[in-house]
């Protein structure tokens, strides 16, 4: 995914190359104006080329109703193609938000008992590696190529039975979702999870959650953009590239011609071009979601809450004298505040 910083003015994102559009419209757009200039210079030596008044009115008139209905099927596809590209986007962090609910509640509600520590410990390494191929497999569900390689974190201790198995199938993230569902009620008997049923249920229900986002976000990877509509945009944007010379000929000099026709075929074909960039947004391309850095980041998480220090609320001192009073600071000036308080107290 192209990440930029439009800056005060914006003006710098016209010069980007990475991700851009324009050389593919500019290449259309190019071609067309040469081919007006060819055409103004046929009817400048051709006598009788050149219609009559009425003639012309009526091409301009069927130019602009031909213009405004291609407009309308190309912004109705523009605006579809968005809608797809940041609702893929929102689906997948919704799934990311609810599974990781599910991961850090099941952290928070294991045994503190020293005795089950090593279990404990067992449990939330192999649930980390289970979530980390569940992320990883509904990423490549919805993958353009279902073999896409994406980062996990090492399966070292994983039984290699079950991982060939998982190789083996097509419904990755059920069989993941399961074996997840699976270690819970297990752990849950052997006192790993102590918690009641109705407690432990919310991590189940954020799980189920989670897989139904990820089902939306198939249907964006598998349902594209209706066929007919595609077709008649891209058959009406040849035609209108086709024609363009002549009308413009017929209704400009030649300089104004060229000009015109090369505007005009350039942001249409922008838009064209946008519209297949965004529609099918789990790519690699540089305007498709970045994936890649999905999941790196959910491993991250992942392997933050491994880390006891993070399973392990901070301790507080509660003076009545000072907590009593509301206190409020930047929430990036605390460590500085908490250094200023410890010299007051020192002073």
């Amino acid at each position: 995914m192209r990440h930029y910083v439009g800056g005060k003015w914006g003006f710098s994102l016209i010069f980007g190359i990475y991700g851009s559009v324009f050389p593919y419209a500019f290449a259309m757009a190019v071609v067309n104006a040469a081919l007006t200039v060819g055409v103004s210079i046929s009817m400048e030596y051709s006598e009788g080329i050149y219609p009559d008044p009425g003639t012309t009115e009526t091409v301009a008139t069927l130019m602009a109703i031909f213009t405004s209905v291609m407009m309308f099927i190309l912004t109705f596809r523009s605006d579809i193609a968005y809608e797809r590209w940041w609702e893929g986007g929102t689906l997948l962090q919704k799934t990311r938000g609810e599974w990781f609910n599910a991961y850090s509640s099941l952290v928070a509600f294991s045994s503190a008992r020293p005795e089950l520590q090593r279990q404990v410990m067992e449990f939330h390494h192999l649930l980390a590696r289970l979530m980390s191929l569940l992320f990883c497999c509904a990423l490549q569900q919805v993958s353009p190529s279902k073999d896409r390689p994406f980062e996990i974190l090492d399966t070292q201790g994983i039984e290699l039975e079950s991982l060939l198995y998982l190789e083996s199938t097509r419904d990755k993230v059920e069989i993941i979702l399961q074996w997840i569902q699976r270690s819970i009620v297990l752990r849950m008997n052997d006192g790993v999870l102590p918690v009641a049923p109705p407690v432990l249920s919310r991590a189940f229900q954020e799980l189920s959650r989670g897989i139904v986002n990820l089902q939306n976000a198939r249907k964006i990877a598998d349902f594209p953009f209706p066929y007919p509509y595609a077709q008649v945009s891209i058959l009406m944007l040849l035609l209108h590239w086709g024609l363009m010379p002549f009308w413009c000929s017929m209704l400009l000099s030649k300089t104004m011609a060229a000009g015109t026709s090369f505007v005009v075929i350039f942001f249409l074909w922008c838009l064209n071009f946008i519209a297949l960039q965004l529609e099918a947004p789990f790519g690699d391309e540089p305007n498709d979601l970045p994936m890649d850095q999905m999941i790196l980041d959910w491993n991250n998480s992942l392997c933050t809450l491994l880390s006891p220090r993070s399973q392990r609320p901070p301790a507080f001192e509660f003076d009545p004298a000072t907590h009593d009073r509301w206190i409020t600071s930047l929430s990036n000036s605390i460590p500085s505040m908490m250094v200023q308080e410890e010299d007051e107290e020192t002073e």
